[in-house]
């Protein structure tokens, strides 16, 4: 029988397959649904930064005939505050005490602040890693991308000094030099980093012409974007990389494995097919592994990272080039 055993953020883990945050990591049943179909470890829903503070406002506007006493105002916000972390440690605590299986606390958070004292009280709780769920988008056009990466490596080493558990980043692909950024937190000792978040996406209802939500569920293709990024730079940083984004089968996985991922997140294709899909998608890695003769997951991972490490085009114009003269030769 193969060993499927792995490791993530340096915690031992029974498989490489993680369900990542998603409304089926927001509730102790369906944490426990996905520990029984076989996960190796769950990441909670996030607690996003900014839905907090909107909460806390929205608290203010129903309560505006109490703010006239002096104490009115921050009184009411904190406790508006507080309701929704009290809610979210109930959840993580209620997990750390039903689950045998690593519990990730997340974060959504967009600037350096006040989520650093949430992330103290996870970790006094029990949670066994913290991933911050970085959400920014470079829309404001006076803004420099040397700027905001450089405010994004602060909040990195505010993070790093404040939590003393495994710490991985879950970030986006729309950075000025990736593969720098990628090395520059090497330098500030995080353990992991998730590429990539699928972010919210806008579209546009033509018949109403009224803003609306794009699609967020991923299609099946969209690992590659991933599988890219884990292949050029796995053989280059001490961290864990963690695939994530269109993994919807054990052959996406593999194919991420081999890249150098030390696991991938699972969302959509369990919002898709339920917690079941992950027992099949197990059954098919390990009849892979014993197809190729690999005892275990590291007799494989990082095969093709390695022969490709010499030659990085491989991993950027080389299948380009050869589609453009296939595509010629049609």
């Amino acid at each position: 029988m193969a060993d499927l055993s792995s490791s993530y953020l340096g915690l031992p883990i029974r498989n490489p397959l993680v369900a990542a945050s998603s409304p089926l990591t927001a509730s102790l049943d369906s944490l426990k649904q996905l520990e029984d179909a076989g996960l190796g470890a769950v990441v909670l829903k996030s607690i996003f930064e900014e839905q907090i503070e909107l909460d806390g406002l929205a608290a203010l506007k129903d309560a505006e005939g109490y703010l006239g006493h002096t104490d009115g105002y921050e009184f009411i916000k904190a406790i508006s505050m507080e309701r929704q972390i009290d809610a979210y440690l109930a959840l993580l605590e209620g997990a750390k005490k039903s689950l045998s299986i690593p519990v990730i606390a997340s974060i959504n958070c967009y600037r350096d602040g006040t989520w650093l004292e949430y992330a103290k009280r996870f970790i006094n709780l029990g949670a066994d890693a913290v991933e911050l769920n970085y959400y920014v988008i470079g829309a404001d056009p006076e803004k420099e991308g040397r700027e905001m990466e450089k405010e994004f490596l602060q909040l990195v080493r505010s993070a790093r000094k404040a939590i003393d558990v495994p710490l991985s980043l879950k970030i986006g692909s729309a950075y000025s030099s990736l593969a720098n950024l990628l090395r520059r937190f090497d330098e500030e000792e995080v353990d992991g980093v998730v590429l990539f978040n699928r972010f919210y996406s806008p579209d546009i209802d033509i018949e109403r012409m009224k803003m609306t939500q794009a699609q967020m569920i991923s299609g099946k293709d969209e690992y590659a974007l991933a599988l890219r990024w884990v292949g050029l730079m796995s053989e280059e940083v001490r961290y864990d990389l963690i695939g994530a984004t269109g993994i919807h089968s054990a052959d996406s996985a593999i194919k991420l494995l081999l890249a150098g991922a030390k696991a991938v997140q699972l969302c959509s294709v369990l919002l898709k097919k339920g917690a079941g899909s992950a027992q099949k998608m197990l059954r098919d890695l390990e009849d892979w592994m014993k197809r190729h003769e690999f005892e275990d997951i590291e007799a494989f991972r990082g095969k093709l990272a390695k022969k490709y490490k010499s030659d990085g085009s491989q991993w950027t114009r080389v299948q380009y080039l050869k589609t453009m003269l296939e595509a010629q030769r049609m």
